[in-house]
């Protein structure tokens, strides 16, 4: 297992597996997990302040829902200065790409420079086309609502 940082704050990844995985997240200063593994989640998931979407990796578009509550507990981890989030998926290439390019949007990025940053961070990342296009919906509605995006230090 290893965690890919796209900022100081926000990590994705490979699905937490063991008590080791734990410790190593812990140490790099882990305190909450987005879980979007379909199957999978338990006490070593909920050791962090946890939120287990259950999804597969199926490249079909997200409701909106699904954002929403991504969101919504991103947003709320964001509060606490020392904070650190960590979105795992099976192998940590697709769906928790993508999620971390969704939050990296809603932190102040365009849509290229999240995908950059995703990639430069992993270089096997895939950020699934029909995930990228609900991501993207789903802030063009915000925007539209009059919500504005939250103000990150990188």
């Amino acid at each position: 297992m290893k965690a890919y940082f796209v900022n100081k704050r926000l990590a994705f990844g490979s699905g937490i597996r063991t008590w080791r995985h734990v410790e190593q997240l812990q140490a790099l200063g882990i305190t909450h997990v987005i879980n979007l593994r379909f199957n999978r989640h338990g006490k070593k998931e909920e050791t962090f302040k946890a939120l287990w979407i259950p999804f597969k990796d199926d490249k079909q578009p997200r409701p909106r829902w699904f954002y929403r509550k991504a969101w919504k507990f991103y947003s709320k981890a964001m509060e606490q200065s020392d904070s650190r989030v960590y979105v795992m998926c099976r192998i940590g290439i697709c769906r928790s790409a993508s999620l971390a390019y969704f939050l990296l949007r809603g932190s102040g990025s365009n849509s290229e420079q999240a995908v950059k940053i995703v990639v430069r961070a992993r270089q096997a990342a895939s950020i699934c086309k029909a995930y990228k296009e609900t991501a993207d919906a789903w802030w063009t509605g915000q925007k539209k609502c009059g919500k504005r995006s939250l103000t990150l230090s990188r």
